[in-house]
């Protein structure tokens, strides 16, 4: 039970994720996708390879590889979900792209570089300033083939980017807990799904005059007075076995030595899916004697 507070999957997790605003394939490992695109170029021998990454609103945030003297006109090749398909230019139908100036360039070939949910996450550009009358569809089935590696590269770093936000997300919300339950003027406890101990707050520790590791797993019992403790522990189980609130009175050891009456009320935790995540408990003084 190590106190974890439990975060759900967000709309950012995949499959059903958005191109994040903020891209952090842009950052570490740029180097590493320039590389790939120069790969590409000695490949196709070619003096343009580039890849162009989409943002959120999938206008193009940035472009890596060779050739930034052409940019300018490969500016208006379409990008992105434009492109759902490999393409070549100039097509062996001769129609012209709307809207492409190609400046001095005679070629140019494209393919997505697409999540395998779909997700756009831009497109993989090799272009010349001869004409490739040459190039064949295998080529373009090669470059397809190329993007689809590089994208799936690309999908496996977005994916570590968001589980890492997301464990920092957890961890934000696990701190800001214990927190408010060190604040708490009564006794918290927490468990797992295993149902032992994972987290006492600082009053619990205060009580017992014991430290964290003591209280964790079952050693949370050993505080209990040895007559209440089986039944008090029986009946713990029973409620977390059954995922039932709970109510139960005992004698517990103070850090004086001295035992004190304790009133337990616990109740089963869920996920906002409805799965169980474990159990937790309020410890109370009463001063009206004995356990029950």
């Amino acid at each position: 039970m190590l106190l974890k507070t439990e975060c759900e999957p967000t709309k950012r997790d995949m499959p059903d994720r958005q191109a994040p605003d903020h891209d952090p394939l842009n950052e570490p490992q740029q180097d590493a996708l320039l590389r790939l695109t120069r790969l590409v170029e000695h490949l196709f021998r070619v003096p343009v390879a580039y890849m162009a990454l989409l943002d959120g609103s999938a206008g193009v945030s940035a472009r890596i590889g060779s050739g930034e003297h052409y940019w300018g006109n490969l500016r208006t090749f379409p990008s992105g979900a434009t492109i759902p398909k490999p393409a070549v230019w100039p097509n062996p139908s001769g129609l012209p792209i709307g809207g492409f100036e190609p400046g001095d360039l005679k070629f140019v070939a494209a393919a997505p570089l697409q999540a395998s949910d779909g997700l756009h996450l831009g497109v993989l550009v090799i272009a010349d300033i001869v004409a490739r009358p040459e190039f064949r569809a295998r080529d373009l089935e090669t470059l397809a083939e190329l993007a689809e590696v590089l994208a799936g590269k690309m999908e496996l770093r977005l994916m570590a980017c968001i589980a890492l936000e997301s464990e920092s997300a957890c961890q934000e919300a696990e701190n800001r807990f214990r927190n408010i339950a060190d604040s708490a003027p009564f006794m918290i406890i927490y468990s797992d799904v295993d149902g032992g101990s994972s987290f006492v707050n600082r009053r619990y520790l205060e009580f017992t005059g014991r430290n964290m590791a003591d209280e964790l797993g079952d050693g949370f019992a050993e505080t209990f007075h040895p007559e209440d403790r089986e039944r008090v522990v029986q009946a713990y189980w029973s409620a977390f076995e059954a995922r039932t609130p709970l109510t139960v009175r005992f004698q517990m050891r103070r850090h004086d030595g001295e035992y004190r009456c304790i009133e337990a009320q616990g109740t089963p935790r869920f996920l906002d899916n409805g799965s169980y995540a474990g159990y937790m408990g309020c410890f109370t003084e009463v001063t009206d004697g004995a356990g029950e």
